[in-house]
């Protein structure tokens, strides 16, 4: 099996991430705005993504006869990879004035607290206490009277905002808005998000065609292979899109335009 086009993935992605580093590296220690922070954590984050990738990959190449190439993992990375390369684009969106700014980061405040409030609250039925709770509905309701000045600031409908104020959205514009403004093609996005999801949840199309993809765990198949192959590239591909917009963003004094928001 010509594993080549594993390696010339590889070593986009290798190439994309080492520049990525350099930029990420270059901000510690300096000091950034709240939103420039919050993009260099999940900058972070995604650099951190395409390391395990490049790590389970250098792997493979140790033994390409009878070593694994953990496509399953390296899918599910990908996904991973994809969101948070979507989350710095939209947080870092530089045409953002202070309001909307400040509405988008109390509609992920919102989201967070209400998220946190799901997962813990089975653990509460237990009898487990966190200090979250305390003042969860005080914080909730503040959260919600912020989105409802700021909407209308931004001259949302009242539907609206009382929609945002439910809580369930992460992006202003849903996920396609976000893409679209990132500036990345919104169905291959979308086909990307989507198959890949199933590795991430083990559904039926990770898993279904193993024998007619001769998936093996020593050596690869053609499948594994191109699969893999296409991976790489990808996430090479949009790693690249995020380190050009955090390279200038994430500039400390000037990146963020609108300065710090308390």
């Amino acid at each position: 099996m010509d594993t080549g086009p594993v390696h010339a993935g590889f070593d986009a992605l290798d190439s994309a991430s080492e520049r990525a580093v350099a930029i990420s590296e270059r901000n510690i220690g300096k000091t950034h705005t709240g939103r420039q922070r919050r993009a260099l954590a999940v900058f972070s984050k995604l650099i951190v993504h395409n390391m395990a990738m490049i790590l389970l990959t250098k792997k493979f190449f140790d033994d390409e006869e009878r070593g694994l190439l953990d496509h399953f993992s390296l899918a599910s990375l990908a996904r991973s990879s994809l969101d948070a390369a979507l989350m710095t684009m939209y947080i870092s969106e530089p045409s953002l004035n202070l309001t909307r700014w400040d509405f988008r980061r109390q509609l992920l405040f919102l989201h967070d607290t209400n998220n946190r409030s799901r997962f813990l609250k089975p653990l509460r039925k237990d009898g487990v206490e966190f200090g979250f709770f305390e003042n969860a509905d005080a914080v909730r309701d503040g959260i919600r009277s912020k989105l409802g000045k700021l909407g209308a600031e931004l001259l949302y409908s009242q539907e609206k905002i009382a929609d945002y104020q439910r809580g369930f959205h992460i992006f202003v514009d849903g996920v396609r808005g976000a893409v679209r403004e990132a500036g990345w093609d919104v169905d291959e996005f979308e086909f990307n998000q989507s198959y890949l999801s199933a590795y991430v949840h083990s559904h039926p199309v990770s898993f279904i065609r193993l024998d007619e993809h001769q998936v093996t765990f020593e050596g690869a198949s053609q499948f594994q292979v191109d699969f893999c192959h296409y991976l790489l590239e990808m996430t090479a591909g949009y790693l690249a899109s995020v380190a050009d917009r955090m390279d200038a963003f994430s500039l400390p004094g000037e990146g963020d335009p609108n300065g710090h928001l308390e």
